[in-house]
């Protein structure tokens, strides 16, 4: 581990957060931040860092995995929207409740190869590159979770979306009748 290092006691998941590494840090777990052009250490558990940027974003971890849940029916090693306004999802590497777990961005983990120990080399946009101790089997398999998840909740938004712009358009030549109030011709 590298001295001296500068440790934030707080982060929230962004747009530039590509995964979020567990580290021991002076006995603790804290967490290794990877973003587009910073390596940050925070002083919270990877876990921790997903349930506040959760909460940031306006839900609970737990309601998030609800969601997922109901949407796409996973329940191991669940996808989580952390913030569906900005499109940031996150997939684990474990279980949520291991220690160990990884959590990596949809958005950044499109290039990925198989190694010879039976572990996945991620090639972040910004030429970083992450041996992670996952399958690349199990990688494929959560990124596909993931995308799945992800075209699910949209065509949910955009059918609702689109129902919704249908149903606040009167019909023309039609008589509708205010309550308490005089008739409209439209």
């Amino acid at each position: 581990m590298k001295n001296n290092v500068d440790i934030s006691v707080d982060y929230e998941i962004n747009g530039f957060t590509m995964a979020i590494i567990p580290v021991e840090m002076e006995g603790n777990l804290y967490s290794k931040v990877l973003e587009e052009e910073a390596e940050i250490y925070v002083a919270l558990p990877p876990m921790k860092i997903m349930e506040d940027s959760c909460n940031f974003y306006g839900s609970s971890f737990e309601g998030r995995k609800q969601g997922t849940k109901g949407i796409s029916g996973y329940t191991h090693k669940p996808p989580i929207v952390v913030d569906p306004m900005n499109d940031i999802f996150f997939f684990p590497t474990a279980s949520p409740t291991n220690e160990n777990c990884i959590w990596i961005s949809l958005h950044y983990a499109y290039e990925y190869k198989k190694t010879p120990v039976a572990t996945t080399k991620v090639t972040f946009p910004n030429n970083t590159i992450v041996e992670f101790p996952i399958s690349k089997t199990s990688y494929e398999a959560q990124v596909h979770r993931t995308s799945l998840f992800r075209a699910k909740l949209q065509q949910r938004v955009n059918r609702k979306r689109n129902n919704a712009n249908r149903s606040l358009v009167a019909t023309p030549g039609m008589m509708y009748r205010l309550r308490g109030n005089k008739d409209l011709q439209c």
